[in-house]
């Protein structure tokens, strides 16, 4: 029996223990949820075949495999999980299936997981430069990279979870004429670092030759599959994904040899990136010049055997498709990446520089297309499609440091049943902030749905956490989407900010709340956690799914908010506890508000009482419990919130 570490423990000792970041893997896939509403897998073989070759670096898409190539859905194409792949993209394997959840199957012994199955191919025929049969004189070979999962280095920096040694990654062919799948190739679970030492190398290349006439039909096809076995020392609640691998440029054809391990290719490495300091998106109204970048970092690679000319550019786009700004790096050499692992140096590709401003209003939301082209000589080279990348850098009405997509579940835990978690935000100009977006993962059974929270934002003191200027009437609890959707909780009233300032929540429970954490951002030195009476700074790579709100759009979906709307209402509110009836009693004028609303909520966020305005209010149909009072204008901005104690 297996023990797996699923959970990254940091443990922050002054004289006594304070507390711990758990990191945790993913019980779901939600990217994979919100594709499968609209997606219907299938697993039945095609009538058609295709022709040599065949080829996917999985570079131009995300989520589901390219059903042109592929028959079934359960992998997950991304651009997260892998570290320095071949060229950007990835086909990951794991625990989670093509709904994006754990397999029913999913057990601590071994069980089997996702599958990729090819179309049926024309291994029968050659087409080209003229009809022939095909024989083993053709010299056809299948070539893939691999990798495990579990990332590199420091534990803390890691992303996903490695295989252990009795999971395994195997490649089968399909003999049509048997109707069987033979395995021809596999290998047991091991640590990337063990690869890196031994290689030099983040991906381990395998290159087949098909030397068998049983495969030599007009329906052969390949498939990789993964098994996996679940951590067996899981914390209850957050039993999760597990034992990944990737795989990348996946290449069948003919005329090729066991020495062919290159390709004319130039190619991206990593995704695009955001062009600003900090953030992945800010508020348009919060944009200043000094947010950009000076310079952005590119990886390259060239997987030919010798220099090549390559020429990169990028050009940004409005909405409109407009361009207002193009930057040329012009033509320089690119090293072969083997044997050392080499990227490109010339700083023109490598580094270009960020020499202009976006043109943000800061009145109305933005959004601009960044796309990076690299070309080898004039026509290109042989694989197009990894040459361009893209992002898309929005200005809207919030702050985030994360890409929107979690990599793993992050939270604290401790002997101390009141947590708490701060997020640090610089705003350029005084705002109101109205929400803040946060996104849960859901776990096995859904063990975190019940642990209460109250939304906070404190002031900065020093460079952490000072005092507290908004905490939320009532409690609030995890709320879950099907997609990589956010959930908004409405702050009571708007709060006026400025400068630093940290948002997050007091969290009232032991257990583990499971939020979701992108690992492709670091925003460690924004986070920070408590546990006692001492502030820690998070050592964690990464950054958290929580991004603040300004304005009455993020209540009611308006562009703008009015002046005389940044009033707060002030009340008295009595007796307190009560029993039948509880008065409100209004200090400024009331006849200064309109089509005013009192509503009452009790511990779960539920509504058990909303009426138009008065001031006294029969609460002789409540239970005995503590609730939140709140008189709001129709538009929820303009608001008084209080507890009230109901006896009986």
């Amino acid at each position: 029996m297996k023990t797996k570490v699923l959970v990254l423990i940091f443990f922050v000792f002054s004289g006594v223990l304070y507390g711990q970041e758990y990191l945790v893997g993913l019980s779901s896939n939600v990217s994979l949820r919100q594709l499968s509403v609209n997606n219907t897998p299938s697993d039945t073989k095609s009538s058609s075949s295709l022709a040599l070759p065949f080829f996917d670096d999985f570079s131009n898409y995300y989520g589901y495999p390219n059903t042109d190539l592929w028959q079934n859905n359960q992998v997950f194409v991304n651009t997260s999980y892998a570290v320095f792949p071949p060229t950007v993209g990835v086909a990951t394997f794991d625990a989670l299936d093509e709904m994006g959840d754990l397999y029913s199957a999913a057990t601590t012994s071994r069980f089997s997981a996702d599958t990729l199955t090819s179309r049926p191919i024309r291994l029968d025929s050659l087409f080209s430069p003229y009809p022939k049969a095909i024989t083993v004189t053709d010299s056809i070979y299948l070539s893939f990279y691999f990798q495990p999962g579990g990332g590199y280095g420091n534990m803390w920096e890691r992303i996903g979870n490695a295989p252990a040694v009795e999971d395994s990654l195997i490649l089968e062919f399909y003999d049509y004429n048997s109707d069987r799948w033979n395995l021809v190739w596999a290998t047991c679970g091991f640590d990337l670092d063990t690869l890196y030492a031994k290689t030099g190398l983040f991906f381990k290349y395998v290159n087949i030759l098909i030397d068998s006439n049983i495969y030599f039909s007009s329906k052969f096809q390949f498939r990789f599959r993964n098994y996996c076995s679940l951590d067996n020392s899981a914390k209850p609640g957050i039993a999760a994904n597990t034992d990944q691998w990737n795989i990348d440029y996946v290449y069948l054809n003919n005329g090729r040899s066991r020495y062919d391990t290159t390709t004319r290719d130039v190619a991206f490495v990593l995704p695009a990136q955001s062009f600003l300091k900090n953030y992945w998106a800010m508020p348009a109204k919060q944009f200043q010049t000094s947010d950009m970048k000076s310079n952005i970092n590119l990886t390259i690679t060239n997987l030919y055997s010798a220099d090549l000319e390559c020429n990169y550019n990028y050009v940004v786009e409005n909405a409109k498709g407009n361009v207002i700004e193009t930057y040329s790096g012009g033509h320089d050499n690119i090293s072969p990446f083997l044997p050392d692992g080499n990227y490109q140096t010339a700083a023109a590709h490598a580094n270009p520089p960020v020499g202009f401003s976006f043109p943000v209003s800061q009145h109305s939301p933005s959004t601009f297309t960044i796309k990076h082209i690299i070309k080898n000589g004039i026509t290109g080279d042989l694989q197009p499609a990894n040459d361009t990348i893209t992002f898309s850098q929005v200005f809207d009405n919030f702050y985030a440091y994360d890409d929107g997509v979690p990599e793993n579940g992050y939270g604290i835990t401790s002997s101390s049943s009141v947590m708490y978690l701060a997020y640090k935000f610089s705003l350029n100009t005084a705002d109101t902030i109205t929400a803040i977006d946060m996104f849960f993962n859901p776990t096995l059974n859904n063990e975190n749905a019940e642990i209460p929270f109250y939304i906070t934002i404190w002031a900065d003191n020093n460079g952490e956490p000072g005092n507290v200027i908004y905490k939320s009437a009532a409690y609030s609890y995890p709320k879950f989407a099907d997609s990589v959707s956010y959930r908004r909780y409405l702050l009571d009233y708007g709060v006026k900010v400025n400068g630093t300032i940290y948002i997050g929540f007091e969290q009232r429970s032991k257990n583990f709340i499971n939020l979701g954490f992108d690992r492709n951002n670091d925003a460690r030195q924004f986070i920070y956690y408590k546990t006692s009476n001492v502030w820690q700074q998070s050592i964690l790579l990464g950054a958290l799914m929580m991004r603040p709100y300004f304005g009455a759009k993020a209540v009611v979906g308006i562009s703008d908010l009015p002046e005389v709307q940044h009033k707060v209402l002030e009340a008295k509110i009595y007796p307190n506890p009560a029993t039948q009836f509880v008065n409100i009693e209004l200090e400024n004028n009331q006849a200064e508000y309109s089509n005013l609303q009192t509503y009452i909520y009790d511990v779960y966020g539920r509504c058990v009482y909303q009426s138009a305005f008065a001031s006294v209010v029969d609460i002789s149909n409540l239970t005995e419990g503590v609730y939140m009072l709140r008189v709001a204008g129709s538009d929820m901005l303009l608001q008084y919130s209080t507890r009230i104690i109901v006896v009986k």
